[in-house]
């Protein structure tokens, strides 16, 4: 009677984990506001390609003029015409790279118009966390907390893309280019598995370990370079 008891147990948490797994969609519409963080190495199209290969058909626009600030985006009233323009199921905002902490009340300020904003229609805001730069470090913990105290505040959901490089910063992965602030491949790649997993409640360590260009592999890339920046996003999803 026991051993029925204890099978009819395993069987109940075996359904119930199954049932809890996230079910990928067939497509997603994403709009991306930001600036040259995300349209360095087109990480749009990066996560498109990472997305394709699990079968998800992304479309997705920008809106990403070098420099921008989420002020300068919303003042200039593109991005809020872009918001309107389709039916998006996320919009990705980024904000300028030290923004955040070197003049937080503007941070807070626009991140909460586009957030209302974007709330008017059936898209989920979506804050992409970025990095500090090379050379300081310790801005990280600044960034990442305004990062998700305003994700928090205005119920978004925030990809923590900047502490994923901190990770690889520690385990000795460069990811910037020669200016010490903007991502190479690798750093790029690993937003995009952040941002992956991020939207599908998925394991990074799923996606292809290979992106091409005209069909052929893009360098800068490898594929146990891929598989480690996999292992680090999905270690840091799971403290998340």
């Amino acid at each position: 009677m026991m051993k029925k008891f204890v099978l009819g147990i395993f069987f109940v948490l075996g359904v119930t984990a199954a049932r809890a797994q996230p079910v990928l969609p067939k497509e997603l519409k994403i709009l991306f506001i930001g600036n040259s963080y995300t349209y360095g190495n087109d990480l749009p199209e990066l996560l498109s390609q990472l997305m394709a290969g699990k079968g998800i058909k992304l479309y997705h626009e920008s809106v990403t003029p070098g420099g921008a600030t989420l002020e300068k985006h919303w003042m200039d009233g593109k991005s809020k015409e872009a918001i309107h323009k389709l039916a998006w199921d996320y919009v990705v905002l980024q904000e300028q790279s030290t923004r955040p902490f070197s003049n937080r009340d503007a941070f807070f300020q626009y991140a909460k118009l586009f957030t209302d904003e974007i709330k008017t229609t059936k898209a989920k805001p979506l804050f992409y966390m970025t990095w500090a730069a090379k050379a300081t470090p310790d801005e990280q913990p600044k960034l990442s907390e305004a990062y998700r105290t305003i994700a928090k505040e205005t119920g978004s959901m925030a990809a923590p893309v900047g502490e994923a490089w901190k990770q690889a910063n520690l385990v000795g992965m460069d990811l910037f280019i020669s200016d010490g602030r903007h991502p190479n491949l690798l750093g790029s790649y690993l937003a995009g598995c952040v941002i992956y997993q991020t939207i599908t409640g998925k394991s990074a360590l799923e996606l292809s370990r290979q992106l091409l260009n005209d069909g052929q592999p893009r360098a800068g890339l490898s594929e146990s370079q891929a598989e480690t920046l996999q292992r680090i996003a999905d270690e840091i999803m799971l403290l998340k």
